[in-house]
């Protein structure tokens, strides 16, 4: 696993006189406080069902069920892998992709246990859908999602811990400053070597253009941080922040889990929809970019491996 992560849950279990042992290779940490045996397996604390895993791993199954309890989340049309799946619908799906088209000019088409903002794609024609499609079967995916794009103003994510919203955060979209003598293309170039990581770049950027000084340039339209998005704390100054917990505790409660970041989107048009939600809760990046990121992460998980003992 990831030395942060590694060492942060090494500190708590410490503090808390947890005994820890680390099998397979480091996926399982095996965690015994008295007479009881838990288990954090990759970021996945031993707190959900397997059910509420199942579904939170499931982008439709999550809009399925969100759907149902009218709680508001962005549209999802499915289509299955002819290879896995005895019904194909992809002519019924490429159906819905062009009403979206249409209606939006752009389409999401993402694999359905996609993470981390891969295997997501931003398509503008029904030829780019096709053969997105294609790919994706190919990448051996059971099931892909359509959605509608939308313009999003942020992205914010709530930490949800048994019928509680213990830390909420937002985040904007990749961006560079100018400073009037680099192109575009080398100021991406320098933020990738910086952070380690392929950027997502929108494919609509003139890459030799040389930015003013102080001129920002969105780059990507995508709001994970490990594609280089930055996290933002909530202040009072949020008008949003009271309508966004509201939905993730309402999220959260129908889905009947107990551990997992929900992701929901402010439009540009001010409308709020759930976007996803994660069972496994890693905060990796978010610890390494924002103040005190460190000390925010560890009492998350502290409160989760409490939880855990209860």
């Amino acid at each position: 696993m990831g030395e942060i992560f590694d060492e942060i849950i090494n500190e708590i279990c410490k503090e808390k006189k947890i005994e820890q042992e680390s099998i397979s290779y480091g996926w399982i940490k095996v965690l015994k406080k008295g007479s009881k045996t838990k288990y954090i397996v990759g970021y996945n604390f031993d707190l959900n069902s397997a059910v509420s895993k199942i579904v939170s791993k499931d982008k439709f199954a999550t809009y399925e069920i969100l759907k149902y309890n009218n709680v508001p989340i962005i549209d999802h049309k499915i289509i299955f892998n002819p290879i896995t799946r005895q019904d194909f619908y992809k002519k019924e799906f490429i159906d819905e992709a062009k009403k979206l088209l249409k209606k939006n000019s752009k389409v999401i088409i993402k694999a359905n246990d996609s993470s981390c903002g891969r295997e997501v794609y931003c398509c503008e024609s029904i030829n780019e859908i096709d053969k997105i499609i294609d790919v994706l079967f190919k990448n051996n995916n059971d099931s892909l999602s359509a959605c509608p794009y939308m313009d999003i103003k942020y992205e914010y994510r709530a930490i949800y811990l048994c019928g509680e919203i213990i830390f909420l955060y937002k985040k904007v979209k990749p961006y560079v400053i100018g400073d009037g003598i680099k192109s575009l293309k080398l100021l991406i170039n320098e933020k990738e070597k910086k952070e380690c990581i392929d950027i997502d770049i929108m494919d609509n950027l003139n890459l030799n253009y040389i930015p003013c000084k102080n001129e920002k340039i969105i780059i990507s339209w995508k709001h994970n941080l490990s594609n280089s998005a930055e996290p933002v704390l909530i202040d009072d100054s949020d008008e949003y922040a009271n309508e966004i917990v509201k939905i993730a505790l309402n999220t959260g409660n129908v889905l009947n889990i107990n551990f997992a970041s929900i992701d929901i989107c402010l439009t540009s048009n001010n409308e709020i929809f759930v976007m996803e939600v994660n069972s496994n809760v890693c905060m990796a990046k978010f610890s390494k970019k924002i103040p005190n990121g460190y000390n925010i992460v560890k009492n998350i998980y502290s409160k989760a491996i409490d939880k855990m003992f209860e």
